[in-house]
This record gives C-alpha cells, structure tokens and sequence, in this order.
C-alpha cells in the first residue's frame, strides 16, 4: 500500500520520508473527541495535596459571622436529583471510604419525606464540622406535588422543626407540631442549594422551571445565598465517566451546566458539576476533589452573603 506523508498541526510529520510503503493499517477512531475542549473552561488541581487542602478547609471551616457556631445548608431539588445521595458523598470523602448509609433510595414518589439535618463530622465518630446539610422532600413537575413553595419558605425561615413529615395537602401553619414561631439564627437555613440531574435537564417540565424560578426570586428577597449542585455529570458524557477531572473539558456539561443556570435563573458561575458516589466501593481522588470544591463555594457563599445582614437573615427580610 502507497501512503503520502501529511504534516500534522499537533504531532508533525507521521512519517519520516515523504512517500512510504506499508504492509498493514490501522486506523483508531477517538470516541467522542469533539465533545472536549482544547483546555479547560475551569481550572481545578486535580492532585492528593488539593484534595487534603480541601478536606482540611472543611474541617476547620467556623463561619465569618461571629452569632453562628455551624451553617445550615440545605438541598432542594426534584425527586431523584441525588440531595440524599451528596450527603452520602461528602461523608464518604471525609470518612476516606464510602460509606453505607440508610439514608437513600430509589422510589419514583421520592425516597425523602422528613426534614433532616445531618451533622457532617470530620472523621468516623469523631466530632461534627461547622456544616450541617439538611435534607427534605423533592419537588414534584407541579405545586400540588412534592414539597410545596410554603412548606420550603418555611424550613429555610427556620419555622420547621427537624423530623417534620412534609404532606402536600397538609401545609405547615401555627399549629404544625413543634412550629417555631420566633426561630434562632441557628435554626434558620443559610444556603439553599438546588439539586439538579444532568440528565434530566433538558426535559424537566415547565412547571417545575417554573417553581425554580419562583423559588430563585423569594429565596433572593431573604437574602440567602443559594447555587445549583449538577449531578450525574458522568452519565452524560464518556469521557467524564472514565474520569471526572475531564469535567471542566467536556462540551455538553458545559451545555447542561449553562442550562441548569437557566433553570433557576443563576450565573453559570453559580452552578458547580459533581459526581456522588453509587456504585464504588472505594473513595477516589478526582472524584472527592470535585465534591469537595462544590462544597468549598457553598462556604464561600455563605461568609461572602454573612457581610451584608447584620443579624439573622428573617430579620434582614424584615428591614427591607
């Protein structure tokens, strides 16, 4: 076979002579090569020393605000998204192993029906950070289903007393048990973070953007910072599933990045890709890393929201 020798713009020339011959060819097609980037539109150090860094921030982490001891953080989102499954996540990176708790299913209603906070402790048994992450009923594609814009308006107030059982007909009021009518500081919620499935993105129903949105422009009007969490980020594109540090590369979770921006009605700077742990059985570092930096622009976001309410956030509601 007669092969002519062509400059290539990365490697040169392939042959050393300009006219070769050749018994056999191979030729190797790169599975979705147009899918990546040249370079990353972020960049993240994807290395063991970045990862103890992180997992050092998050231990040590004591919010700017002097009146808070821990921040509550918590996790909205459609049924499925993975709120349950984070929590699960940021355990396992901080208990360096992945860890099996009752505290996640699959069930097409939702798995979560109560509010529940769960303390995030630097090492198995040992004692709890500064960050507690709460979880609570998924939002169903309507207002009648899942948990309602009222009942969350009324667990980021701090209003709603852990262990509550969120029912659509049954909104919570004066007489909900345990109902706190004048809530603490500590009580209150102070980040909100939308969870949402990458795979899912771009066929969520109008009403539930609708809902997002809704929810985006009140959340705003307390003062309280809020992101978006992407998950499933590794099931949309093969080159993230084989490893992750190739998110910030990968076209279409750019694409569904800038989607669940629009979702809500955030920045795309607002909206951080990560991959839960399902199916592993050991922790990984790439993986731990980009859990770790959502969870690092969460505490950010809420020191840099702690400089604008000299107080609790219900109360800078209440002076605007």
């Amino acid at each position: 076979m007669y092969v002519r020798s062509q400059s290539d713009d990365i490697y040169g020339d392939v042959w050393t002579e300009e006219k070769a011959y050749c018994v056999e060819v191979e030729v190797h097609r790169v599975q979705d090569a147009e899918d990546l980037l040249f370079s990353p539109w972020r960049e993240v150090s994807w290395t063991e020393k970045k990862r103890e860094e992180l997992r050092e921030n998050l231990t040590l982490y004591k919010p700017s605000f002097e009146a808070l001891s821990k921040v509550r953080v918590l996790l909205l989102g459609p049924v499925g998204a993975g709120k349950s499954s984070f929590i699960n996540s940021i355990r396992s990176v901080l208990y360096r192993r992945v860890s099996l708790l009752p505290i996640i299913g699959s069930v097409s209603e939702g798995f979560t029906k109560k509010l529940k906070c769960y303390d995030i402790r630097a090492e198995k048994g040992g004692q709890p950070t500064a960050l507690t992450l709460c979880d609570a009923m998924g939002f169903g594609d309507s207002e009648g289903t899942g948990m309602t814009l009222h009942d969350t308006l009324a667990v980021i107030k701090g209003h709603v007393p852990e262990g509550h059982k969120f029912q659509s007909e049954a909104s919570i009021n004066f007489n909900t048990p345990g109902y706190r009518q004048s809530p603490a500081m500590e009580d209150t919620v102070h980040c909100a973070v939308f969870v949402l499935d990458a795979c899912k993105v771009l066929s969520y129903s109008e009403n539930l953007e609708k809902k997002l949105k809704k929810l985006h422009r009140m959340i705003s009007d307390l003062g309280i910072p809020h992101v978006v969490l992407l998950t499933h980020v590794d099931q949309v594109c093969h080159a993230v599933q084989e490893d992750v540090q190739y998110v910030y590369t990968s076209r279409i979770v750019q694409e569904r990045m800038q989607k669940a921006a629009e979702l809500v009605g955030l920045p795309l700077s607002f909206v951080y890709p990560i991959k839960n742990y399902a199916s592993e059985v050991s922790v990984n570092c790439n993986t731990d890393i980009l859990l770790l930096s959502a969870v690092n622009q969460i505490l950010q976001a809420i020191d840099d929201a702690s400089e604008d309410y000299p107080s609790a956030p219900q109360e800078a509601e209440t002076k605007r």
